[in-house]
């Protein structure tokens, strides 16, 4: 008798393993808990900012600034196409046909969070999204970085919502990624 109840629970063990194994594994929606806004221009990768407790409430979500001088982007993706003089101190601009980066910084090079980005051609991507690319492909993207919480979608636009910014705007046009606007004061 007792042989046999070894050999029952022994035989239930296998099976639970074999089971376990066999059942399928669930993905999470949850986002990590950084992000960063990572602009690719020229080939090369700038992060301007991150986002971190982004899985947390609106209030909890801190933002640093990467990218502190001119001197960082400049290493990166050469010198400015533009540079204005403005009131607080200057506004760099890395312009290629319709895509447009502008940065600013104060009097003594250290940056301001002013950033403007407007990508509308292939010589640009923001968070890993280029135009061109497929509406389901670009929420794939965002969500595993953002979660699904800030990513939403309607029929001709993504927006990623992280405060204390404006949202990060991805236009769509026939299913598929037109323009990329992001502006930060």
């Amino acid at each position: 008798m007792k042989r046999m109840k070894k050999r029952f629970l022994a035989m239930s063990v296998c099976l639970a393993v074999l089971f376990c194994s066999l059942a399928p594994v669930q993905i999470t929606d949850a986002a990590s808990k950084t992000a960063k806004l990572t602009v690719r221009y020229k080939g090369k990768n700038v992060t301007f900012m991150t986002y971190r407790s982004i899985s947390s409430s609106n209030a909890n979500v801190k933002t640093t600034l990467n990218s502190k001088t001119y001197a960082a982007v400049k290493k990166t993706w050469g010198k400015a196409s533009k540079t204005k003089k403005e009131d607080y101190g200057n506004n760099y601009i890395w312009k290629s046909g319709k895509t447009k980066i502008s940065f600013y910084t104060y009097e003594n090079g250290k940056r301001r969070g002013d950033i403007y980005i407007d990508i509308r051609n292939k010589k640009a991507s923001l968070c890993g999204v280029k135009v061109g690319m497929s509406k389901k492909q670009a929420l794939q993207k965002l969500r595993k970085q953002f979660g699904k919480k800030r990513v939403t979608s309607d029929k001709n636009q993504i927006l990623v919502n992280v405060p204390p910014a404006d949202p990060i705007v991805f236009n769509l046009k026939s299913g598929k990624v037109k323009s990329i606007m992001y502006w930060c004061s």
